[in-house]
């Protein structure tokens, strides 16, 4: 008989107590099991739930386990394969465990998903993951029609703002390597939002492309003892490095049309503007 309970047995402890709708959805499971963790040390019950950061929190790896994470189109849900019955445990470990459990789904009940989504940004490992969440929910608003300015504006000054603290906050002593791609982003998402036809949906394209080819190597760093082959696994990538490189790749591309329509602009106001001159020189000159 076991001393601790594996991932999967935790999992089926927690779909167990689980007590509202038919399964817990896969947002909140990982969040859930993030504080379950927490809980379970508390109660002196050895785990370790082998998780990594990524793009919107902490996620927990479940690959090769009797774990199904469904996120298809027709639904989300999580299931395992094992039941209270084949957990192997004391009684008084699954009792504390059952307890540990209890206690972290009790407060998402209570905050609801984005209450303990704000808490685990508490624990984040760097500023500008919390920088992050807070544009990627204004690029979400501005986006959104209905939910405009009063003068119909989208909100343009305080997400200027939020790049900029993102811009500030980026952990570059730590990512170096990330310093081109950190200032083609800037430079492509501030003149978005500047632009008399800013589009959010654009501005908020450019910026998860860049916030996932940062988290690529994030997640890779901030984990639980995961190999860098086990995180790509997790992600559903062949290569970390090669999906790094596509992402620079699009980034590089939008940089260069920028650029071109720059040129094209620019040609075309001297243009105009040669138009607009060139009649008024032509005059005669009187002696």
């Amino acid at each position: 008989m076991q001393d601790a309970l594996d991932l999967e047995e935790l999992v089926a402890v927690l779909l167990e107590e689980h007590e509202y709708g038919d399964s817990l959805k896969p947002k909140a499971f990982h969040k859930v099991l993030y504080f379950v963790e927490q809980e379970l040390e508390q109660e002196r019950v050895p785990v370790q739930i082998p998780k990594f950061w990524y793009m919107y929190g902490a996620v927990v790896a479940t690959s090769n386990s009797n774990i199904n994470v469904d996120i298809s189109d027709g639904g989300s849900s999580v299931t395992s394969n094992l039941d209270l019955d084949d957990i192997d445990v004391s009684e008084g470990v699954l009792r504390r465990s059952q307890e540990a459990i209890s206690r972290a789904l009790d407060d998402y009940y209570d905050l609801g998903l984005d209450g303990i989504t704000n808490k685990m940004y508490e624990e984040a490992p760097y500023d500008v993951q919390r920088h992050y969440r807070q544009l990627d929910k204004q690029l979400t608003a501005a986006a959104d029609t209905g939910q405009m300015t009063l003068d119909g504006g989208k909100n343009e000054v305080r997400t200027r703002e939020t790049v900029y603290d993102f811009l500030e906050s980026f952990p570059l002593d730590e990512f170096p390597e990330y310093e081109d791609d950190l200032y083609i982003w800037y430079r492509l998402v501030s003149a978005q939002i500047d632009s008399d036809d800013y589009d959010p949906d654009e501005a908020h394209r450019i910026s998860e492309t860049f916030w996932r080819l940062f988290c690529l190597e994030l997640a890779c760093r901030e984990n639980s003892g995961l190999s860098r082959s086990e995180v790509a696994e997790e992600l559903g990538v062949d290569s970390i490095e090669g999906t790094k490189e596509e992402l620079r790749s699009f980034l590089l591309e939008q940089e260069k049309q920028k650029a071109r329509r720059n040129a094209r602009e620019s040609e075309a106001a001297i243009k105009a503007a040669e138009a607009f001159v060139a009649p008024h020189l032509e005059f005669d000159v009187k002696i």
